[in-house]
């Protein structure tokens, strides 16, 4: 698999809650949810959004969640609280929610989606959250596979295919993975 990433797009906090459209203050509390965008066809593809980043206001967040539309979206998400405008960013998500993240994302078929998923395994690889327990090749792919540290026999097995790179790109999905994850508004 070839990805060109060059404009990989993932959004970005908007600063209000998304079931409501208020402005959510410095210091409150929030819900953050990293989703599927809802495909926009009028929008070129290199504009397009790999993920939707959505903050939620914590009177509104299980309501959101358990609707239909986002329940199917939703990849991963995370309590936190408003930063204060230029404030120090904090990784608020923990590595647990990281590894759910890393599982969930194995069906997917995007190349964008895929590639997102092996940074994201060799960050947990690197943070000893994940093993390799093989490395295939597959036709034209190398395949990784990967099972999380501690896990037991029973641990379930992922595998990922390595989408060749740049070190360009894969520094752009990692700057883009501290970005969403980080709690800047």
């Amino acid at each position: 698999m070839s990805t060109p990433l060059k404009g990989l797009v993932i959004g970005r906090s908007s600063g209000r809650c998304a079931a409501t459209d208020r402005e959510l203050v410095p210091g409150e509390a929030c819900f953050t949810a990293l989703v599927r965008p809802i495909p926009d066809p009028e929008a070129p593809a290199s504009d397009r959004p790999v993920f939707d980043r959505l903050d939620f206001d914590p009177d509104h967040w299980e309501p959101t969640r358990k609707s239909g539309d986002l329940d199917e979206r939703l990849l991963c998400w995370w309590r936190t609280e408003v930063p204060e405008p230029g404030g120090r960013k904090n990784l608020f998500v923990d590595d647990e929610t990281l590894v759910d993240l890393f599982a969930r994302l194995e069906e997917e078929s995007d190349e964008s989606r895929v590639a997102f998923r092996f940074v994201l395994g060799l960050i947990l690889l690197r943070r000893r959250k994940l093993r390799v327990v093989d490395r295939s090749r597959e036709g034209e792919d190398d395949v990784w596979r990967f099972k999380k540290v501690g896990g037991g026999d029973d641990a379930p097995i992922w595998s990922v295919a390595d989408p060749r790179l740049s070190e360009d790109d894969a520094e752009a999905i990692a700057d883009q993975l501290s970005t969403i994850l980080s709690d800047e508004g």
